[in-house]
């Protein structure tokens, strides 16, 4: 056994020097802690933890299959299969009912931001932003035979969709051009850019035009048949951020058949994100960052309903209407519903833990199809006639 007392170094005072310091000795670095500091810092710390605590799920399915921020996603038409893409390098088909895998995208070689069924449910398509295109056909009855009909690889995509009524996709890209397939014979048109990138592309509700808006300002208006340029609004000092929303948080109304910009609405800072309503028609939505929400009347160029005031809520990152009601997917992960009439918040849903990039709708199975920043992709149910009136 070691000698204890070897090991200990002496001590540079002795005993009789302890004692004489008794009353010498202060502890001037011990900060005192006041008994209402303390219980201030004890709140602090379970104001934390209950920010941490995860929120209440509303959700149906929760697919977890992804390792990654989940980008995109899609539903088949007929409501049983979703699709998605994230940050892995992977599209996932998958069952909306059990959440099990049905078939893997595989073949990418950079996170895959566009995923999506044709209009008729035939094909699934995953594009990654690497410039990889891939369309599969989808084959429901055997889940190990979905054949490759089509693959192409181009340069960095920036978006990409299926035409709502045809077997067509169209893709984005980097250098500005617009990519126009048929599936499955994979014949090609080229909408030609001008050197600045093309940020967002629309189509018409007469599916034979594109709005495309570009980094310059610039918004053309193609057509999709013959491939020429319609009309064009001119390039702005302003760096466009989609197709009619500038950074300096005006939204320009244009015509389609020359381009004429015939009005300007002062929407805010921040703006990220529009959709026009389909019924009642004329009404456009815009969403921004700093949380502010509000449907305009294009008709008569004013604003029918300030639905959220900027800094009242999250920031708005996607939205869709569902008929007359506005869904909007938030920076906190939360998607909310308000109502076109009033202006009124109807519903909110969560479960996600991070903001939504991604959300869809499928009226046959009244789903709301959410991805986020949380890696993960969830599933809503929500019936828009059960909250009219």
């Amino acid at each position: 056994m070691r000698d204890t007392q070897q090991d200990t170094p002496p001590s540079s005072v002795n005993g009789d020097d302890i004692g004489a310091m008794d009353d010498e000795m202060y502890y001037e670095e011990v900060e005192e802690i006041q008994l209402e500091d303390l219980e201030s810092m004890l709140e602090e710390q379970e104001e934390e933890d209950i920010e941490m605590e995860p929120p209440e799920d509303h959700s149906s399915i929760v697919f977890k299959k992804h390792v990654g921020s989940t980008f995109c996603c899609d539903i088949h038409p007929k409501g049983l299969l979703a699709v998605t893409g994230a940050e892995d390098d992977k599209g996932y088909v998958w069952s909306i009912e059990t959440g099990d895998v049905v078939s893997d995208c595989s073949g990418h070689k950079d996170s895959v931001i566009f995923a999506g069924f044709s209009f008729d449910g035939a094909y699934v398509a995953t594009g990654d932003m690497a410039g990889l295109i891939k369309v599969w056909e989808v084959n429901t009855a055997n889940q190990n035979q979905w054949n490759v009909a089509f693959e192409y690889e181009t340069e960095d995509l920036i978006w990409g969709f299926w035409h709502f009524g045809a077997r067509v996709l169209i893709f984005g890209v980097e250098s500005g051009d617009i990519y126009v397939f048929k599936i499955p014979s994979g014949e090609m048109k080229v909408l030609k850019g001008h050197n600045f990138k093309v940020e967002c592309g629309k189509l018409f509700p007469d599916g034979r035009r594109l709005a495309a808006g570009y980094a310059d300002g610039a918004v053309k208006i193609w057509e999709l048949k013959t491939s020429s340029l319609v009309s064009q609004v001119p390039a702005n000092v302003e760096e466009l951020k989609l197709c009619i929303l500038l950074s300096t948080g005006k939204v320009l109304l244009t015509t389609p058949n020359n381009g004429k910009v015939v009005a300007q609405l002062q929407a805010g800072s921040d703006l990220e994100t529009l959709a026009f309503s389909q019924e009642p028609s004329g009404y456009l939505a815009i969403g921004s960052l700093t949380g502010a929400v509000s449907i305009w009347d294009t008709a008569r160029q004013m604003l029918r309903h300030q639905c959220v005031k900027p800094e009242d809520e999250s920031g708005v990152t996607k939205m869709l209407w569902i008929k007359n009601h506005l869904v909007t997917g938030c920076l906190d992960g939360s998607v909310r519903v308000y109502e076109s009439r009033n202006g009124e918040r109807k519903r909110v849903f969560t479960g996600h833990e991070s903001a939504i990039l991604d959300l869809c709708y499928n009226a046959e199975k009244k789903l709301i199809l959410t991805t986020s920043d949380d890696d993960t992709a969830r599933v809503f149910l929500y019936d828009v006639n059960n909250d009219n009136d």
